[in-house]
């Protein structure tokens, strides 16, 4: 980890990219090779009849390394509550414009408002912060000095 404590941006922009870098990674179960044909319109007229989605692209080194800060981070500082709702808000917002669907995870939840989810998100950030521990000053003037 960096000499410094990260600033809340950096902890929102942390967890937002372990949960894209998350969904680039291989699939945990491999799946079955399937022996059936796939899905065509039958018509002489229907040469690509359906839009070109791009498939999402693997994970580089940096970004695996940053999504397991992440996971470090939200276990070892953060309670069951807090990670739970951190990360739902994160994958909420993985390969989406725009953010985080705040009402949706208020109804995930049990029926709360977006603004109150988006509260208690910016809580538990902020409860990440300050149990992050700052290296002691020693630490930082023996590495100045040596």
């Amino acid at each position: 980890m960096d000499k410094s404590r990260l600033s809340m941006i950096e902890l929102d922009d942390l967890f937002m990219q372990a949960a894209e870098t998350e969904r680039r990674l291989p699939a945990a179960f491999r799946r079955q090779k399937l022996a059936s044909w796939p899905e065509y319109v039958q018509e002489w007229s229907a040469y690509g009849w359906d839009d070109f989605v791009a498939p999402i692209g693997k994970a580089s080194p940096h970004q695996v390394t940053q999504y397991e800060r992440a996971l470090i981070l939200g276990i070892e500082h953060m309670n069951k509550d807090d990670r739970r709702l951190v990360w739902a808000v994160a994958h909420s917002a993985a390969f989406r414009e725009r953010g985080p669907a705040w009402t949706k995870i208020g109804k995930m939840l049990g029926n709360r408002d977006g603004r109150t989810v988006k509260r208690m998100y910016q809580d538990a950030l902020v409860r990440l912060y300050y149990k992050i521990p700052i290296e002691s000053d020693d630490e930082i003037l023996g590495d100045l000095f040596s």
